[in-house]
């Protein structure tokens, strides 16, 4: 089993804030869902996370390694894009 943790997590489009001060910690084992109203962040999350998109502020933890701007190969995890998004680490 894996472990994640974001810490302070920023993601910017110019002058939008997507993502601003999101902390999570996600221990093995454990299992979590994001739920939100279209354009909360859910999605840019997720492909942060995975390596799909960059951050502008923060730290990512997983398996006690830092993987901010490890590539997406690198991360040890997958996402998959559908109408339910998941993913696993």
């Amino acid at each position: 089993m894996s472990s994640l943790e974001l810490r302070n997590i920023e993601k910017r489009y110019g002058a939008y804030h997507a993502l601003r001060g999101i902390n999570l910690t996600v221990e093995p084992g454990e299992f979590i869902v994001m739920v939100g109203p279209s354009g909360c962040g859910k999605s840019t999350l997720l492909k942060s996370i995975a390596g799909l998109e960059s951050i502008d502020g923060g730290q990512m933890i997983i398996n006690g390694r830092d993987v901010t701007h490890a590539d997406p190969g690198d991360r040890g995890i997958a996402m998959i894009s559908s109408p339910m998004r998941s993913i696993r680490i």
